[in-house]
């Protein structure tokens, strides 16, 4: 559904400079590039490994990629991390982002330790 609204919107801000329907045909079908998106997700390689994966430029792959990265980000609910992250004083336990800054010091104040004793 949402796909589709998001669809006639790009169209409607086309210029139509060819027929309508006219144009490069997509060469992945709508499932195709759903799975593309989910691929990228779990298995995180290059936008150049993903479209000659799935037979497209690495600029195609990036494209489709972003798209449906947020039609789903949309669709689909939040993780658990991110609703406790988002409602932590609902829950009363610290989120691992607020522990991290209450019990650790800066970074470069460890290596410059470090690289004194050294």
């Amino acid at each position: 559904m949402q796909h589709k609204k998001l669809q006639a919107e790009i169209e409607s801000k086309k210029i139509p400079i060819n027929q309508k329907g006219g144009g490069p045909k997509p060469k992945l079908e709508i499932k195709e590039e759903v799975y593309l998106c989910l691929f990228s997700l779990r298995k995180m390689p290059t936008f150049e490994i993903l479209g000659l994966h799935f037979g497209i430029s690495k600029t195609g792959a990036k494209d489709t990629f972003c798209y449906w990265l947020e039609i789903l980000g949309n669709v689909l609910p939040a993780s658990l991390l991110e609703q406790v992250e988002k409602h932590d004083s609902d829950y009363g336990i610290p989120t691992q982002n607020k522990r991290h800054e209450i019990n650790s010091f800066p970074a470069t104040a460890f290596l410059l330790k470090t690289s004194l004793e050294l």
